[in-house]
């Protein structure tokens, strides 16, 4: 049960996460994290680095998954690389001080944080509606596009997610229409997962001994997620068609609560 429960609850994760990610159009991250956690328990890791591992790992399998996402969004022409070229310099310095804070930090605090950002989150999907997005008269100036990104890349460097909380309102406030909220969105991700496993890996490489690890990125799991992941994200695009969406924020809000409520009890 201890070689075959965790593989299958893995792959089980990946395919959670892809799915949830094609429907409603967010990252994996706010799934894997929290679904690893749990699964890294089970797997008896120690608690001293179970969420540093949780991070890293769940950053690793973003390349992944961003890289598709990415991709395909470019084929369609959904992209504005001239707002990825703006705040990319903003996101890889809050991602390297996040990621680099993340380590000193205990895993009960991690734990905690993230509880509490998933929490917010879902009762932001439950209180507000659906966005649109507001033409702008004047496009935002480049300091404030910098800090935006700060705060996108700390937020992920801390927590091992993607910026899509952060960076969807964003391209909302910059008046993208909503296919390129999306892609442009989705082309923040890659740099993200790039430089995040940087961080959370070469540089953490003397963070943890645990077997089949690189810094905080366990291979076993990145090797059975990756695929999985970008299977249901597939998936999800298809099946976006085809169920309210409405009815999905809601279940997504609901399980998203119900994770973050039980990474805060003791």
């Amino acid at each position: 049960m201890y070689i075959y429960l965790p593989a299958l609850l893995l792959s089980l994760l990946g395919l959670s996460s892809g799915l949830m990610a094609g429907l409603l159009g967010i990252g994996g991250g706010m799934v894997i994290v929290p679904g690893l956690f749990f699964i890294f328990q089970l797997m008896e890791i120690p608690m001293s680095i179970l969420m540093h591992l949780a991070m890293g790992t769940s950053m690793c399998v973003m390349i992944c998954t961003a890289t598709a996402s990415t991709w395909t969004h470019q084929l369609k022409g959904d992209i504005r690389w001239d707002f990825l070229g703006k705040i990319l310099p903003g996101i890889f310095l809050g991602l390297v001080v996040g990621a680099l804070v993340s380590q000193h930090l205990s895993t009960r605090l991690l734990e905690t944080i993230f509880g509490i950002f998933l929490l917010f989150v879902a009762l932001r999907i439950l209180l507000k509606g659906k966005l649109k997005s507001q033409p702008q008269s004047k496009p935002p100036q480049l300091s404030f596009i910098n800090l935006v990104g700060m705060v996108i890349g700390l937020k992920s460097g801390l927590l091992g997610i993607g910026g899509g909380a952060i960076s969807i309102p964003f391209l909302m406030y910059c008046g993208l229409p909503m296919t390129q909220v999306a892609g442009t969105s989705a082309s923040f991700s890659l740099p993200i997962s790039i430089i995040g496993t940087f961080s959370l890996g070469l540089l953490a490489a003397s963070g943890t001994d645990f077997p089949l690890t690189t810094g905080y990125i366990y291979w076993p799991a990145v090797l059975l997620i990756a695929p999985f992941t970008m299977f249901g994200a597939t998936l999800g695009t298809k099946l976006s068609h085809t169920i309210s969406s409405e009815k999905m924020r809601l279940i997504f809000a609901c399980f998203l609560m119900a994770v973050s409520i039980r990474m805060l009890l003791p």
